[in-house]
């Protein structure tokens, strides 16, 4: 029968391939040793964000946490140091989902936070959780006093205390007593000095470390596929197959869940092998507070020749490996992935952070998954003999590709057509 033509395969992600940022500057104690970072949002075009209030500030927090958490990985930005990220008021409320555990993070209450009964109790509800709190750019305000009282940490910021810095370092240890004063601002050796003379116990400013930006190249999630995982997720006895099928319907959310894994769970010693045993890792609820985030962060956008190409690959790896099919299926996905984002496999891989066999299979190509991966991708080159040599039929690696073509092209129309 003649060679079936396959599908092109694209090289870039237009519209999809979107860069993530986020700024790092370093906490310094009293001998200037690093202890902490906080994070900091970026936008694209500039160094740093100036926030409105309310859901634009909303947005870019979101931002924030989806990309140290989904596009970077914790251990990329900070190895084993605390993270300080500024909430806005959503999060302590309880109205927007805080989607990692405390053990590693310090959750900012901003200056622009109306301290209030809400607040409160939502300050209370964290802390029982073990997370730890941070009263961020603290003058000496009366309303937000009741906060000290629960603060692991209270910021003041010397330009805006100016004269009475003394007084305002004085009353947060008032009201405060267990917490840690940290001085922000701290331009140049004098003001160190001066501080450290005060009593503070942490250091941030430019006289310290000036703010590193950070930045990867991220696939963003379809609003689409995301607004059907929150349907499904917060739905009664949904069938943990409906929601595999969903995460790996879009390439991009496949790869967060996976880098969230490793970044964000706690306690547990086992090796990834599959997006399957990722979601049952990562749970109903904590999934879906990251796609509840990745909609405030304004994912958008979907190329279907790519994101096709993408899908089949994976689900043909799957076919061609029957024994291992969700090993062979995520194989398939982050070769893929990789090739859309024009990144070595290994790299790929290194952020992921997934189990050995993971690694094995895809960088290489051993077991049966690396066999139906090597074999998948000498059908895209049109390598008929490179085929035969990984033990797999030609027509049969043509016919289980076709079979994942259709199939891929089926979902990517239902999402482009809805999208």
């Amino acid at each position: 029968m003649p060679w079936p033509s396959p599908p092109v395969v694209a090289t870039g992600f237009p519209g999809a391939v979107a860069p993530v940022r986020v700024g790092r500057q370093g906490i310094y104690d009293r001998r200037r040793t690093l202890v902490a970072y906080e994070l900091l949002f970026r936008n694209h075009g500039g160094a740093s964000a100036d926030l409105a209030e309310g859901a634009e500030q909303d947005h870019a927090t979101s931002q924030v946490i989806s990309a140290t958490f989904g596009d970077f990985g914790v251990g990329q930005i900070a190895g084993d140091k605390p993270l300080f990220i500024n909430l806005t008021r959503g999060f302590f409320t309880g109205e927007l989902p805080i989607p990692f555990p405390p053990h590693q993070v310090v959750l900012e209450l901003l200056e622009n936070v109306e301290v209030d009964e809400e607040v409160m109790a939502g300050l209370r509800r964290l802390k029982d959780q073990g997370y730890r709190i941070a009263v961020d750019d603290f003058i000496g305000e009366p309303g937000r006093l009741p906060a000290l009282g629960l603060a692991d940490y209270v910021k003041i910021d010397v330009a805006a205390a100016g004269d009475a810095f003394d007084e305002v370092l004085a009353l947060a240890r008032e009201h405060s007593r267990d917490a840690l004063v940290v001085v922000e601002r701290i331009e140049d050796d004098a003001l160190f000095a001066r501080c450290l003379a005060a009593g503070a116990d942490l250091f941030q400013g430019y006289g310290l470390q000036r703010p590193v930006t950070l930045e990867a190249v991220s696939l963003t999630p379809s609003q689409l596929v995301c607004l059907q995982l929150v349907r499904a997720l917060t739905g009664t006895d949904v069938p943990i197959r409906e929601i595999e099928d969903l995460v790996a319907s879009d390439p991009a959310l496949s790869l967060r869940v996976l880098k969230t894994v490793v970044s964000a769970a706690t306690g547990t010693k086992n090796e990834i092998t599959s997006l399957r045993q990722a979601i049952v890792m990562l749970g109903p609820q904590q999934l879906c507070s990251w796609v509840v985030l990745m909609l405030l962060g304004g994912v958008t956008g979907v190329d279907t020749e790519s994101l096709t190409m993408v899908l089949a690959r994976a689900a043909a790896c799957a076919r061609l490996a029957p024994a291992v099919a969700d090993l062979a299926y995520t194989v398939g996905l982050l070769s893929g992935v990789a090739s859309v984002l024009g990144m070595p496999e290994a790299d790929l891989v290194d952020t992921t952070g997934v189990a050995g066999t993971v690694r094995e299979a895809l960088v290489q190509r051993h077991g049966p998954a690396g066999a139906a991966l090597r074999a998948v991708l000498a059908y895209e080159e049109d390598e008929p003999c490179a085929i035969t040599g990984t033990g797999h039929a030609v027509y049969e690696v043509s016919r289980a590709y076709l079979a994942a073509l259709s199939d891929a092209m089926l979902t990517v129309g239902a999402v482009a057509g809805d999208s």
